[in-house]
């Protein structure tokens, strides 16, 4: 007698059968964790504001020359 998955590709029990399964299943993970980070990244933006760049203060000797320079 042969096994019933050799009938049919698609039957289950099947090893294709078993395989588009997971494949299914998994994608729908991966949908659903795509739609999450996608929702969050569209609230952040609007709630948050990015922070101002903080550029270092010029070197002091730098700033005397300056002010030397100006003088003479």
């Amino acid at each position: 007698m042969t096994h019933v998955a050799a009938l049919h590709v698609l039957t289950p029990g099947s090893p294709a059968y078993a395989a588009l399964k997971l494949s299914a299943i998994g994608g729908l993970v991966a949908l659903r964790f795509v739609m999450a980070r996608r929702g969050r990244a569209k609230q952040e933006p609007a709630s948050e504001q990015p922070a101002p760049v903080r550029r270092p203060s010029p070197h002091p000797v730098s700033a005397k020359k300056k002010r030397r320079r100006r003088r003479g």
